[in-house]
């Protein structure tokens, strides 16, 4: 597993740190802190989706397959692999904005939630392009990133209503979870539950994929 890890980042880690290294110039102006703290993110994960056409256009993804290694842990070292580098985006979105409320003594509103809500939105493009990359092959890779981010954004935005009920009940519980903390909690809950679904519906596509 470590080695198919080490791959996919070195497959893509020119890309990776142009995007870091702009997600943190754009993070130089909080006045859009709304907008910057999901775009760090999303920046950030990005190339990680490019790992399965890189793959396919050097011809890794039937060359792996001859390794000693099985179907599940490619599928695996895609998946952990961009859970990784979400969780990183998401510590690097919180830790920037937490700075400049050092500095400046002005205190960045709701920014955990927002930091929440753009990380469901990644975890969602992923879980939704994983299984479509290994369908319809890396030919369509561009399309189905978009897709998987705009899909991501109007998923998080329908879920606003589920994520106000459940707030309503952990509100009237007894659960000893603060207040400000129950929404970001829950669209991380959904966004993890999606996403370990779409891995076992990836991991069964893979499987019967001829290459």
């Amino acid at each position: 597993m470590r080695g198919l890890l080490l791959t996919n980042y070195y497959l893509i880690h020119r890309s990776f740190l142009t995007y870091t290294a702009l997600a943190i110039v754009i993070s130089a102006d909080p006045s859009f802190y709304r907008i910057i703290a999901m775009l760090i993110i999303l920046l950030m994960a990005m190339p990680v989706l490019e790992v399965i056409k890189l793959e396919s256009k050097t011809g890794y993804d039937k060359y792996v397959l001859t390794l000693p290694v099985s179907r599940k842990n490619v599928v695996q070292s895609h998946y952990v692999f961009y859970f990784l580098i979400v969780v990183s985006g998401t510590i690097l979105s919180y830790g920037v904005f937490s700075m400049y409320s050092l500095i400046s003594k002005s205190a960045v509103e709701d920014i955990v939630n927002i930091v929440a809500f753009g990380t469901f939105i990644v975890l969602f493009a992923g879980a939704l392009a994983y299984p479509l990359l290994y369908v319809f092959g890396a030919e369509k890779s561009d399309g189905i990133v978009l897709g998987g981010g705009m899909g991501g954004l109007f998923v998080a935005i329908a879920l606003q209503g589920a994520v106000g009920y459940f707030v309503e009940i952990l509100a009237a519980s007894s659960l000893p979870i603060a207040s400000s903390l129950h929404v970001p909690i829950l669209y991380t809950l959904f966004g993890m539950v999606m996403y370990i679904a779409s891995y076992f519906i990836a991991l069964s596509i893979y499987r019967k994929r001829e290459f």
